[in-house]
């Protein structure tokens, strides 16, 4: 436990990243109502300390979202996924394996509704990132993964990308369900990832097929 003494001595960058961390809190609880006063009692120092760090109202909720958009982001993500010495479940249930802890906390569920429903930009923000990096790379290894053309030669579908966001949404909803609804869900989500992966790869080559006619290539 910090004492009074060893929250004085904390180096700048570690107390800037504590007060936005309990500032993260606040805002998960109370939204843009949030004051810098709240901050400063929350993390027992004084306003004109959290002033010191974020000038402003308006700078302490820009780091707020920056660090509920970006906080928990892994670049690697989609890197791993396209490794295709790894058979697609696999890589898959790895990216859930390391995505969902990174999200599922009260704070970041409550944090990003109540950023989203103030401005629907950040909701688009965060899909567009998702999209662009993990969903459209998924989309890219099932058509490898069963042998239908790369996206370069054959745009996405609307139907893939809704495949997609099914095998993804049922993830997103148990976090939903849990931090926001405050319902009971299983506490092991894994054996439910797997299912909702095993079911998209069972799908896909079906969907695919409809969505292109003919187009497989022939095995070697």
């Amino acid at each position: 436990m910090q004492t009074a003494t060893s929250r004085r001595n904390l180096p700048a960058e570690e107390r800037r990243r504590t007060m936005l961390l309990a500032a993260l809190d606040l805002f998960s609880e109370r939204g843009l109502a949030i004051t810098v006063q709240q901050l400063a009692d929350r993390v027992k120092v004084t306003q004109p300390l959290v002033h010191r760090y974020f000038p402003t109202k308006s700078d302490l909720i820009e780091a707020i979202l920056e660090l509920i958009q970006r906080g928990h982001w892994q670049p690697e993500w989609g890197e791993r996924l396209a490794e295709r010495d790894r058979p697609l479940a696999e890589r898959l249930q790895e990216f859930y394996a390391s995505y969902l802890p990174a999200i599922y906390r009260i704070q970041w569920y409550r944090g990003f509704l109540f950023a989203a429903l103030d401005d629907s930009g950040f909701a688009q923000t965060y899909l567009e990132q998702f999209h662009s990096e993990i969903l459209v790379t998924i989309a890219e290894e099932l058509r490898a993964n069963f042998g239908y053309p790369s996206l370069a030669e054959v745009g996405l579908f609307e139907r893939e990308t809704e495949m997609i966001y099914a095998m993804h949404s049922t993830a997103i909803f148990i976090g939903l369900r849990r931090y926001v609804y405050e319902t009971p869900v299983i506490k092991d989500v894994a054996p439910v990832i797997r299912d909702q992966i095993r079911a998209t790869l069972f799908l896909a080559p079906e969907v695919l097929e409809e969505l292109m006619p003919g187009k497989k290539r022939l095995a070697g």
